[in-house]
């Protein structure tokens, strides 16, 4: 006989909720994204997958890909409206940085992408080019999971740097 106080909810630790095909969440730079600066997008479920896709075609038009702001100040708003000015990265003087620290994938222009089969409730999109005006894609599958389950994302391998020389 089954145990009738057993009940099977979504969950981080469900394999049920990363099993079937995600909810569908799309989005792209509503302008241009400023050189030095990051943007938030926030997540209404937790995450299964996320795809970047780098719309720029020129050399060197690169952005950055990350799950810690990597700024000084909090980032209030999702878009382009809460972009904040990235940290000094190259000074490598804050402890706890993103880009000092490697805490991000690189995705090159020319339509690359890349796809991460990852849960969180939020990422960053940096753009550490020199060159203004970038532009990107985000496709998202989404679960039911509440992004209120989702722990911060810290330390080793989000903001811890290592003091490794630029």
């Amino acid at each position: 006989m089954a145990d009738s106080n057993f009940f099977n909810h979504v969950g981080l630790g469900n394999a049920g909720s990363y099993q079937v095909s995600g909810f569908p969440w799309i989005t792209g730079s509503s302008a241009e994204l400023a050189t030095a600066t990051t943007v938030r997008h926030r997540f209404p479920f937790v995450s299964k997958s996320i795809t970047l896709i780098n719309t720029n075609t020129n050399n060197g038009e690169d952005l950055r890909l990350h799950f810690v702001s990597g700024t000084r100040t909090a980032i209030t708003e999702d878009g382009i409206e809460g972009a904040q000015t990235c940290i000094d990265w190259a000074a490598g003087s804050n402890t706890n940085d993103v880009h000092a620290g490697f805490h991000y994938i690189t995705v090159p222009a020319g339509n690359a992408s890349v796809t991460l089969n990852v849960k969180c409730a939020e990422f960053y999109i940096s753009n550490i080019s020199g060159n203004n005006d970038l532009k990107y894609e985000v496709f998202a599958e989404l679960t039911r999971i509440p992004v209120g389950r989702m722990p911060h994302l810290t330390g080793s391998g989000q903001t811890d740097w290592h003091g490794r020389i630029l």
